[in-house]
């Protein structure tokens, strides 16, 4: 599995670890969850807009 390292505040790493806690799922866990809904929604949203985007498109090819 892959590895990154990145910087939190103080603020969010104190919420990581009473989620952990609350939960019994790992800080690595919760973060790796968190970042793959984050992705996924995301990378929904892109979709969504592409969709429009070339819907939009065609519309203004289309002869009046």
């Amino acid at each position: 599995m892959t590895q990154i390292n990145t910087s939190i505040s103080e603020q969010l790493h104190e919420l990581l670890s009473q989620m952990s806690e609350a939960t019994g799922i790992s800080k690595s866990g919760l973060v790796a969850e968190y970042v793959r809904r984050g992705l996924l929604e995301d990378a929904a949203r892109q979709d969504i807009v592409l969709k429009f985007q070339q819907n939009l498109k065609a519309q203004q090819k289309k002869p009046r």
